[in-house]
């Protein structure tokens, strides 16, 4: 049974901030969490991704009664979908790349389908559920884009570098100030004979990152005629657009938060100095300490910093740094990211280094606001902010290194 999806909503919300002032006490009193707040916070924590779930299902499609009812078959523009049809296999559409990382439950021919129909006017009530999110407008119809499916529209997947690189993304449905604790290593553990133990504290030292959400929003308008007449996707035109916009700007923005957070940090500086490419890269692959090291660590760097050692060879070997026919830099995948333009060049575990705050993406539809024009408007809008480990200088075990290739 499901209860009413707004008092999921709340009830996730008040977990949250309970499980966040077990959380505060702890950082203010400089310690860890002791047996009793670390069971009441795996215990929220549990409850937190329970309710989530819930949320996740109702925003893929499925209707939640208002006092308890099972959730029923998705309802479209074109009437409710079958049983059989729920199942919403992986099938790759027109403007929508399929994507590892997308959930096979999301039918991204469906959400061409019905982003069209939005797009259109096909969908005029926020009461009305689509399989691409729920609605969310306030000025107007609106609706959000899950995710799972936001990541396949290569438009945006493909310029989001972090989440590409693998930076922990962390999803909240607004903007409050959100704490994420930061621990750090204390004293070397310590060695006993028989008998004895350690009884004296050596606390680790914590820290913390306190995320907020800079907004990131963009309008395109679009006549009555051309919504009306076209025979082309115009909607994937239009979403791939707005989305790449959005996208573009805001992984912009993280970039320089990236580097102003190495830069800042010495100990995370592989200098090429006289070293040639082929040394100096070999380096920064090394550098990574051995808890962070492993093949899920990756190279971040632009197009023109990869033309640069894409040619380059071991010496006396002939074996070329780059293998095209993997996309790898030794052994290890690459990120592109053209806001790299000074040469700068990432390597090591981004789930460690990097933290990404994301609300979900919201798509408007604008009709009253431009009719005087003939035109509807289209806007998309996300809230964004971004943490990184080197920013903490005292952290001496960093998992992201990096050099500048001149």
């Amino acid at each position: 049974m499901f209860p009413n999806i707004n008092a999921v909503k709340s009830q996730r919300h008040e977990l949250k901030t309970k499980t966040q002032a077990i959380l505060n006490t702890a950082i203010a009193a400089n310690r860890g969490l002791n047996k009793t707040e670390q069971e009441q916070y795996d215990s929220n924590v549990a409850a937190i991704d329970a309710l989530t779930k819930q949320i996740e299902l109702h925003e893929q499609g499925a209707v939640f009664g208002d006092s308890g009812s099972s959730p029923v078959s998705p309802v479209t523009p074109y009437g409710r979908v079958t049983a059989s049809e729920q199942s919403w296999g992986l099938r790759p559409a027109a403007s929508v790349k399929p994507s590892a990382a997308v959930s096979a439950s999301v039918d991204l021919n469906r959400f061409g389908t019905e982003m069209q129909a939005f797009m259109r006017g096909g969908i005029q009530a926020l009461s009305t559920p689509i399989h691409v999110g729920t609605g969310a407008g306030v000025e107007s119809v609106g609706v959000t884009i899950p995710t799972s499916v936001l990541t396949a529209l290569a438009a945006y997947g493909n310029v989001d570098s972090f989440a590409l690189a693998g930076a922990r993304q962390i999803g909240t449905e607004d903007t409050n100030p959100l704490t994420l604790p930061v621990v750090s290593s204390g004293a070397a553990a310590s060695t006993f004979a028989e008998g004895a133990s350690a009884v004296d504290s050596q606390p680790f030292n914590l820290d913390s990152f306190t995320f907020g959400g800079t907004k990131y929003s963009r309008l395109v308008k679009a006549s009555e005629e051309a919504l009306m007449n076209s025979a082309i996707d115009l909607s994937g035109t239009i979403t791939d657009e707005l989305a790449n916009g959005v996208a573009s700007t805001f992984t912009a923005a993280t970039t320089t938060a990236m580097l102003t957070a190495l830069t800042g940090n010495a100990n995370v500086l592989v200098a090429q100095g006289s070293n040639d490419i082929y040394k100096t890269l070999g380096s920064l692959l090394h550098a990574i300490p051995t808890r962070f090291a492993g093949p899920t660590n990756k190279w971040m760097l632009s197009r023109a910093t990869l033309a640069k050692v894409k040619d380059v060879r071991a010496d006396g070997s002939g074996v070329p740094l780059f293998d095209p026919i993997s996309n790898t830099l030794f052994g290890r995948d690459i990120v592109l990211n053209d806001s790299l333009s000074g040469g700068q060049t990432i390597y090591g575990e981004w789930s460690a280094g990097a933290y990404v705050r994301k609300t979900p993406f919201r798509l408007q539809r604008l009709v009253e606001a431009f009719a005087s024009t003939g035109e509807v408007g289209f806007k998309a809008t996300q809230f964004v902010d971004s943490k990184f480990l080197a920013s903490l200088a005292g952290v001496t075990n960093q998992p992201l290194f990096y050099t500048v290739i001149s």
